[in-house]
This record gives C-alpha cells, structure tokens and sequence, in this order.
C-alpha cells in the first residue's frame, strides 16, 4: 500500500493506492475541510506510477497547485 498527502490552506486530500487482484491498481481519495469530508474512489490504474499521476494531477487542479507526499508502506 502507498499512501500519499496534499493540502492547501483550507483543505487536505489524503491518497491510497493498492493492488486490486490481478486488475491493477485502486486509488482511493479521502478529503476533508473547507466544511466537508468524504471518500471518494480515484478509478483503476495499469500502474503505480499513473495512479500517482492521477492524484497529482488532482492535487494540482484542486488545491491550488499543492504537491502531493508520498510514504510508501510494506505489508
């Protein structure tokens, strides 16, 4: 399991990517802030790195350029 992290001033989007059987990889987007929270699914990716894409460029547009940090974890 990856998990990843951006923020801006008013809110925080909390990313995890995880192998889905032989499907590919599930990201999985949690945010919280500016009023509201939720959990929100990301779509399936062929990859660990376009997952990542994805929710970079999600940060990106959402929260105003923000960076995401990744941690990668062992099972």
């Amino acid at each position: 399991m990856i998990t990843g992290q951006a923020k801006d001033d008013r809110e925080l989007f909390e990313f995890t990517i995880e192998l889905s059987g032989t499907s590919g990889y599930k990201l999985t987007i949690r945010y919280s802030g500016d009023g509201d929270h939720n959990l929100v699914g990301g779509g399936m990716w062929p990859s660990i790195e376009k997952a990542k894409e994805v929710a970079q460029a999600t940060a990106a547009k959402l929260l105003h350029g923000a960076v995401v940090s990744w941690n990668e974890e062992t099972e």
